[in-house]
């Protein structure tokens, strides 16, 4: 009843909102104001949140010279884990909301930076290496956090985020540039062997080139830090083209992400296929339900998927659905040509003799698929494809539980929708 007039505006979805008010008078006469645009986003609210987390990390950091541990029931995880783990969230929280931002796609790289960024401080914490590596990558997470923020609420980049980026050698023109390891002539790296991972001139890793003494780990080298899954590795020469590194031991078989970061503000990201057997089924991205990456054969969609139909190209209404998975073509021998299927001057290994996929529907009934080819899936190393045979049991189930056997190694379990 006075002035300034308030409402409560409770659980609201995000969005973009179109906001009038409504007087009227003691006679009934009514006016409506000019429609003023309110933008409700739990992304933002993540951003902002994570710009605290990133000033209390820095702090701890300047004071103490350490990230201290945070305890969780029986499982003890760093502050730095748990950043990550916030950071992957916000970049979901982002991903569901992208429609409502006008600057979408700069907000997404300096997000895919801010998380690369808190991998590569995260892991390089773990080592025994300065903590000034460590503030440097917080330094940098800070600005791009800012620019993801002006952007969400002005669609402009503001002066002063502008400056403060400069200060730590966070970059405006940021390019995320794509790298892959290579151990002699192959891409599958075995463990505690050396490999290296190369770049160009115009994307270099650095500016500077350094090797490491014998009689130390360098976790940093020319200002230069690699991970490999998520693990700091020793690094033994750093040019602006290429980095040698020793393959940690204890990595699973499979794809590994790779996170090259440098003081000067580069940063790469790739892949390597590392050896050894470790079927993992891939799940979607920003997929909280355990849906996997499971497409029907054919027109290589997702969703629901019928367990037959009218076909063209088949001799059969079975459909085939296409399992996309890692830790298969790296940890198997080839042990029946018969099967493998030749393509336009290549030869691609069938595995599907070492290969067996499960499936369960919600009552516990459980069904083995036909598998009619396993293995690389052709355009990038350590991943692999499985095309399977829906069978006729699993009409009308639903969702139902995937998973590959290989060799007696079961993978995680993961869900595909039939109908």
């Amino acid at each position: 009843s006075a002035a300034p007039y308030t409402t409560v505006w409770s659980n609201m979805a995000s969005g973009n909102y179109a906001v009038t008010a409504r007087a009227r008078d003691n006679r009934g006469l009514t006016a409506t104001s000019s429609p003023v645009t309110v933008k409700i986003s739990k992304a933002l609210k993540s951003v902002r949140n994570n710009r605290g987390n990133t000033s209390q990390l820095t702090s701890q950091l300047t004071s103490s010279g350490s990230i201290t541990a945070n305890s969780t029931g029986s499982q003890t995880t760093s502050a730095l884990d748990s950043f990550v783990t916030d950071l992957e969230q916000t970049y979901n929280d982002f991903t569901a909301e992208r429609n409502m931002f006008t600057s979408a796609p700069q907000i997404d790289r300096y997000l895919f930076s801010a998380l690369f960024l808190a991998r590569s401080s995260d892991a390089l914490a773990k080592q025994a290496s300065p903590t000034t590596g460590v503030t440097d990558r917080l330094n940098k997470i800070d600005a791009y956090l800012s620019f993801c923020e002006d952007l969400m609420v002005s669609n402009a980049l503001s002066q002063s985020s502008v400056s403060k980026a400069n200060q730590v050698n966070a970059r405006v023109d940021l390019v995320i540039n794509q790298t892959s390891a290579q151990q002699g002539w192959g891409f599958i790296l075995s463990p505690n062997e050396t490999a290296r991972v190369t770049t160009t001139s115009a994307s270099p890793f650095s500016t500077q080139s350094g090797s490491a003494s014998i009689d130390a780990a360098q976790y940093e080298l020319a200002n230069v830090t690699m991970t490999v899954n998520g693990r700091a590795v020793v690094l033994t020469k750093v040019t602006p083209t290429q980095i040698n590194f020793f393959v940690p031991s204890g990595l699973p078989g499979g794809l590994s992400e790779i996170i090259v970061t440098s003081r000067e503000g580069y940063v790469t990201h790739g892949t390597a296929a590392i050896a050894g057997l470790n079927p993992t089924i891939l799940g979607r991205v920003a997929d909280s339900t355990g849906q996997g990456s499971i497409v029907d054969a054919i027109g290589f969609q997702s969703g629901v998927v019928p367990v037959d139909r009218s076909s063209w190209f088949l001799p059969d209404s079975r459909t085939r659905v296409t399992i996309l998975a890692s830790g298969i073509s790296t940890g198997v021998t080839n042990t029946d040509f018969s099967n493998d299927v030749v393509g336009i001057g290549r030869t691609f290994e069938n595995l599907a003799e070492s290969v067996a996929v499960e499936a369960r529907r919600s009552d516990g009934s459980v069904f083995m698929l036909p598998v009619e080819f396993a293995g690389a899936q052709g355009t990038l190393v350590g991943l692999d494809q499985v095309t399977v045979v829906l069978v006729p049991e699993l009409r009308g189930a639903g969702s139902i539980q995937v998973t590959i056997i290989v060799n007696g190694a079961r993978s995680n379990t993961m869900r595909l929708t039939v109908q």
